[in-house]
């Protein structure tokens, strides 16, 4: 996902670059980059406690029923 971010980055650059992008457009790509970075922060963090918390051992309900009884 990187590596899709810094091509967009790079494509804002180099349109920027010669002229075609207004100063709205800008701040609204800048926007949306800043955007896109705090959702991979995010989604590298869920994915993360995801991963944690799928390594513990889950009792079946039926067995955690049985064993109360």
């Amino acid at each position: 996902m990187d590596d899709v971010n810094s091509r967009f980055k790079q494509r804002k650059a180099e349109l920027a670059r010669l002229g075609l992008l207004s100063s709205e457009a800008e701040a609204l790509v800048n926007d949306m980059l800043e955007q896109v970075d705090m959702l991979e922060q995010r989604n590298t963090a869920l994915r993360r406690s995801l991963r944690s918390s799928s390594k513990a051992p889950r009792m079946s309900s039926k067995l955690k029923d049985a064993l109360y009884e």
